[in-house]
């Protein structure tokens, strides 16, 4: 019984960061076309722990895991391509700088 209201409250946690954090900074770098003040080893280590977590889930069948975990993925995986996308654009833009 423990376990899984432990396991519900970390599910409710990660889905507000899922749901209110990461899709806000999708957002903000859309507006301003830019990753600017991100620093790319935050994304990079963000993509592979909600990989592995929500890889562990789907193995495990843990659906606390996959319901947490599977929406991060998305959503740090649209950082990693914003990222890359953003920073060729300026490169492009801005050949001298690079």
């Amino acid at each position: 019984m423990l376990v899984s209201i432990f396991g519900f409250m970390a599910t409710i946690a990660s889905l507000t960061i899922t749901a209110f954090g990461l899709p806000a900074q999708v957002l903000k770098n859309y507006r301003r076309k830019s990753c600017e003040g991100i620093a790319p080893s935050l994304i990079y280590s963000a993509c592979i722990s909600y990989t592995l977590w929500a890889a562990y889930g789907w193995f495990k069948h843990d659906l606390f895991l996959i319901i947490a975990q599977t929406p991060g993925c998305l959503f740090v995986y649209i950082l990693l391509w914003q990222l890359k996308h953003y920073s060729s654009q300026d490169k492009l833009q801005n050949p001298v700088d690079y």
